[in-house]
């Protein structure tokens, strides 16, 4: 039975997932690449542009003897209160990942070390870059020259070898060209989210096996060394998206603080505009503060969504760590 011809064992030059055409980039910048900052603010724009269209259409009224008041006082206020307390949580989270004792902290810095060294040694380098886009450009770059070196030990004189190495080599190149990404932590992960790496480590292991004895001893190697490269970008991509998530995580905390603060005012601002039997704001610019109003106060909760996109988006793309991929990872839905 040829192992090659059952679906995600055949190689990939995909660096990244395969969006699928310009709605699912769209879809894709949405939910993982854009700026979740900008992303939610226009959420909030929406929900404010939605009040004024139904405020001046009449389907709800802000004049005396409205809900406003209450919903204000009360309701939107016990909600944003609700958001800091997931702020907090938040935090506690991230101080979990961060602290611990030295022995633990200790171990987790042993652990990085040995795998950089082991990078190191198939890359032949003295020192491996900090930067995680140099770093996986340095595993492509090596992949690259390992595929070359089996290439040459064989002569190309096998077909199905010499295809896959062509193949595995367009996927290094891939890897090779993060070099040129800038510094961000999430971009980087966003381009290694596809299944290309497992694809790529059922490939290089299936070569093994099936030719193992038709290979040359340095061709043998080389490709043992391709295969544990492959194994490296999977074990980066794990920690690059737990770096990117509490970087996220991070951010996000910190701006619920901001926001919720300049929400919590907003709050006080629109009730106080209200008296039992009157609006100290006039009919024409009620609409207007309304809405404005209750865009600024759902900031705190469109930032929130926002990162919890990416988030949720990350860890459904990332589950897999090796060979075995969800369908979730291949689809572009």
């Amino acid at each position: 039975m040829d192992t090659s011809d059952f679906e995600g064992t055949g190689a990939s030059s995909t660096v990244g997932r395969d969006t699928g055409g310009p709605i699912d980039s769209a879809r894709q910048w949405l939910l993982l690449d854009g700026n979740r900052l900008l992303i939610g603010l226009a959420l909030s724009a929406l929900v404010g542009g939605i009040v004024y269209a139904l405020v001046v259409t009449g389907y709800v009224g802000v004049g005396s003897g409205s809900n406003l008041p209450t919903l204000t006082g009360s309701g939107l206020t016990s909600g944003l209160l609700t958001v800091l307390t997931v702020t907090l949580s938040i935090n506690q989270l991230i101080l979990s990942r961060v602290f611990g004792s030295t022995d633990k902290l200790s171990d987790r810095l042993s652990g990085t070390i040995d795998f950089r060294d082991e990078v190191e040694r198939l890359a032949d380098v003295p020192a491996s870059p900090s930067n995680p886009a140099e770093f996986l450009a340095l595993i492509g770059e090596t992949i690259r020259d390992r595929t070359e070196r089996v290439r040459e030990a064989t002569d190309g004189a096998n077909e199905d070898l010499s295809e896959s190495l062509d193949v595995i080599a367009e996927y290094a190149d891939g890897l090779s060209d993060m070099r040129e990404k800038n510094d961000d932590t999430t971009e980087v992960l966003s381009t290694l989210l596809g299944p290309g790496y497992a694809d790529n480590l059922v490939t290089t292991q299936r070569l093994r096996n099936e030719y193992a004895e038709d290979l040359p001893e340095a061709a043998a190697d080389h490709l043992q060394a391709v295969h544990e490269l492959l194994k490296a970008v999977a074990v980066t991509r794990q920690f690059f998206k737990t770096l990117a998530i509490q970087q996220d995580l991070a951010k996000l905390s910190r701006m619920i603080v901001y926001f919720g603060l300049l929400a919590f005012v907003t709050l006080v601002f629109l009730t106080l505009t209200y008296t039992k039997s009157a609006v100290n704001v006039g009919p024409a610019l009620r609409p207007w503060v309304t809405s404005v109003g209750l865009g600024v106060v759902s900031i705190p909760i469109t930032v929130l969504v926002s990162y919890m996109l990416r988030v949720a988006t990350v860890s459904l793309y990332s589950v897999s760590v090796g060979p075995f991929v969800p369908p979730e990872e291949r689809s572009v839905d």
